[in-house]
């Protein structure tokens, strides 16, 4: 066994893009916005920031950053392409104290267009919907205001409100201010301030459905999406890394996975591949870690292939709750991690192939942080 510091692919969830494959996952990002006229009495008079993503993510906030995007008119528009089960299985409404707010503004749920989602504990935290929105429901006195939106606070939570978009801050999320400066003034946006954010966002501009992390100390970013067509979807695996360095890895890591295309440019690697959209199913990355951290062991894990020296290297790339890392694979090798930084490499002879398995502990509890498919 051989120790090294080189690391690819923060991985949290447990899947790759190979995982992820036709049909297994649905994550989204945020869908071509309309620029604002500057003569208009419109929401925005920053005209720069073209999807959601871009526009309302204020530069401050949580670390790290989880977002997540569905644009629900693209089912309307692919609706006889996509499976009944998808149409059912996308929420209209976020989750969480936000769903009741935006029932009330709406006019049906019909009237919902997009619903953007960002903060640090998935369900829980911001919320951005477009659609069409009574702010007379919402019993705005019209006193408070920032631009052409109504301000409020309801059941616990700040709102900003306007025929055309609803803004949701609650108290573990970033301040309404700030959200309202950044899309409403064009101000301090996280894709600004952070070079690293901005390569993540704009590869993902076009799609219909994303979900990502991107964790500033580190440095490490990664998101999935989906890009729905009448015929084809085409889905994207993004990383982003603190230097170029480390994504010398992402472009063999995906060597053998059939039609998937892998670039790299710089500290950005972008994986690429489609399927037909009737094979197209949805699952709501959010909704599975619920609205509290889960009581279950949860760490950061990347994997590295060397085709030349015929290694896969395992990086404990971020602890948060597990007491150690248990390592094994498909040809007896086994190891153990406790710290965060470390490192293990597995060996491998010509024409191995197999799975190499993450299982994190946690107070007697076993959970798989992580896998990956290795050939050589």
């Amino acid at each position: 066994m051989k120790h090294t510091h080189r690391r690819e692919l923060l991985v949290t969830t447990g899947t790759g893009i190979a995982a992820l494959g036709a049909g297994c996952l649905g994550m989204d990002d945020d869908d071509e916005g309309t620029d604002d006229d500057a003569d208009s009495p419109t929401e925005a008079r920053d005209s720069s920031a073209s999807t959601p993503l871009e526009r309302w993510i204020p530069a401050g906030g949580t670390d790290p950053l989880l977002f997540h995007y569905r644009d629900l008119t693209a089912l309307e528009t692919y609706e006889d392409a996509l499976q009944a089960s998808v149409i059912e299985s996308v929420p209209t409404l976020p989750d969480g104290d936000s769903a009741g707010i935006v029932e009330d503004a709406a006019d049906g749920t019909d009237a919902v267009d997009a619903v953007l989602r960002f903060g640090s504990k998935g369900v829980v935290g911001n919320v951005v919907v477009s659609g069409s929105f009574d702010p007379d429901a919402l019993e705005t006195d019209g006193d408070a205001s920032v631009g052409a939106f109504e301000t409020l606070e309801r059941d616990g939570v700040s709102v900003a409100v306007t025929e055309e978009t609803l803004v949701v801050s609650p108290d573990d999320g970033a301040d309404l201010e700030s959200i309202l400066a950044a899309g409403v003034e064009g101000t301090d946006r996280r894709v600004e301030a952070s070079e690293n954010v901005a390569s993540l966002v704009e590869r993902i501009a076009d799609a219909t459905f994303c979900w990502g992390q991107y964790a500033e100390t580190e440095g490490t970013g990664r998101a999935f999406s989906w890009t729905i067509g009448s015929d084809t979807t085409t889905y994207q695996e993004v990383g982003v890394y603190a230097d170029a360095e480390a994504a010398d890895g992402f472009e063999s890591r995906l060597a053998n996975e059939g039609d998937v295309r892998a670039e790299v440019d710089d500290n950005v690697a972008v994986a690429t591949g489609s399927f037909p959209t009737e094979e197209y199913s949805y699952l709501d990355l959010f909704a599975e870690q619920g609205s509290s951290p889960p009581e279950t062991p949860q760490a950061g894990v990347a994997f590295d292939a060397d085709y030349a020296d015929r290694t896969v290297t395992v990086t404990y790339a971020s602890k948060e709750r597990a007491e150690r890392l248990e390592l094994s694979d498909d040809h007896g090798n086994s190891g153990e991690m406790t710290a965060a930084g470390e490192t293990t490499a597995f060996e491998y002879e010509s024409g191995a192939s197999g799975e190499l398995t993450v299982v994190g502990v946690w107070d007697g509890e076993k959970v798989v942080i992580g896998t990956y498919s290795y050939s050589f």
